[in-house]
C-alpha cells in the first residue's frame, strides 16, 4: 500500500514510471576526495535508484570539490545542483528537502580514529567517555560532527582544510581525527602517512545520510525513494552497498572493538532509526 501510494505521487507530480525517450541531466557535487572518484558509490546508487522508479538520467558531478554546507544552498532548478548527499540534521532538514533513507546504513555514525603511533597506544586503552575526553579530536569546520562530539564533552579542535586536518595530526596539534569505516582505510592509504587507526575501540553514534533536493523538488525527491525502496524490496541495495563496502567492512572488525557510544542532539525526531532494513546490523 505504501509503494502504490508513492506511485501515485510519483505519477501526479508529472513523473513517468516508463524510462524517458532522453536521460534527465542529473547534475551532482564533488563533496569529499573519496566521492570525486569515478563512479562513487553514491553516484552509483542515485542512478540506479533513478533507473528503478523509471527515469533515465545522466549523473553530472562538478569539476571541482564542494563543501557541504555550500552545496546545499546551491540546489534547485535556477542553481547548479540537483542532488546532494550528506549526513542529516535539524539544520539540514530545513534547508533541503531529505529523502529519508540512508543511503551508507548507518555507516557515518560508526567511527574509528586516526592517531600518530604514539597517540594511538594511549588511545586504544581508553575504556570510557571520560577517559576520552583527555583528547582532542580534529574536525571539519561545517561538520555536524563537531556538535555531536562537542555536546558529549569532548575538546574539539575545527579546521577548515580537510587535508590539514591530516598534518594537525602529524604535528601533534590534535590527538585523533575520528573518521567513519567507510572513509578511514581509504583515507589511510592517501592522506595516512605516519598516522594509524587506533585498534580495539571505536566511536558510535547514530547518523544518517540522505540524499538531498531543493525544497520545490518533491517529484524528484519522491522519485528518489520509490527507487530506493524498490532497490531494498528487491535486493539491489543490499548487494551494491556490500559490493563497495565488504572490504572495509571486514577490515574494521567493529564485533572485537570496544564501542564508545555518543549521543547525537543534531538527529532529526523523524530519522526512522525503527527500521531495522535501513542500517546495517554488526
Amino acid at each position: 500500500m505504501e509503494l502504490h501510494r508513492r506511485e501515485l505521487l510519483l505519477s501526479m507530480a508529472g513523473l513517468p514510471l516508463v524510462a524517458r525517450a532522453a536521460p534527465r541531466r542529473v547534475r551532482i557535487p564533488k563533496v569529499s576526495a573519496k566521492a570525486a572518484l569515478e563512479r562513487s558509490y553514491a553516484a552509483v546508487l542515485l542512478e540506479q535508484a533513478l533507473a528503478a522508479a523509471g527515469m533515465q538520467v545522466t549523473v553530472e558531478p562538478t569539476a571541482e570539490l564542494i563543501p557541504q554546507n555550500r552545496a546545499l544552498h546551491e540546489l534547485g532548478r535556477q542553481a547548479r545542483l540537483d542532488v546532494v548527499w550528506t549526513m542529516t540534521s535539524i539544520e539540514r532538514e530545513q534547508q533541503a528537502l531529505p529523502v529519508r533513507i540512508p543511503i551508507y546504513k548507518g555507516l557515518y555514525g560508526w567511527r574509528l580514529l586516526l592517531a600518530l603511533p604514539e597517540v594511538a597506544a594511549r588511545l586504544r586503552e581508553v575504556q570510557t567517555l571520560d577517559e576520552l575526553r583527555r583528547f582532542s579530536m580534529v574536525q571539519g569546520l561545517e561538520w555536524p560532527d563537531i556538535g555531536i562530539l562537542q555536546s558529549n564533552g569532548l575538546n574539539v579542535i575545527a579546521s577548515p582544510s580537510y587535508e590539514a586536518m591530516f598534518k594537525q595530526l602529524r604535528l601533534g596539534r590534535a590527538d585523533a581525527f575520528p573518521r567513519s569505516v567507510e572513509e578511514v582505510w581509504w583515507e589511510l592509504a592517501r592522506y595516512g602517512q605516519g598516522l594509524t587507526v587506533v585498534p580495539d575501540i571505536c566511536l558510535h553514534y547514530p547518523a544518517a545520510v540522505y540524499y538531498f533536493v531543493a525544497p520545490d523538488e518533491a517529484a524528484l525527491a519522491a522519485a528518489i525513494e520509490l527507487g530506493l525502496r524498490r532497490m531494498l524490496a528487491s535486493g539491489a541495495f543490499d548487494r551494491l552497498f556490500m559490493k563497495y563496502h565488504s572490504q572495509d567492512l571486514a577490515r574494521t572488525r567493529l564485533g572485537s572493538r570496544r564501542v564508545i557510544t555518543l549521543h547525537n542532539p543534531l538527529l532529526p525526531p523523524l530519522t526512522p532509526l525503527h527500521k531495522p532494513e535501513f542500517w546495517h546490523r554488526f
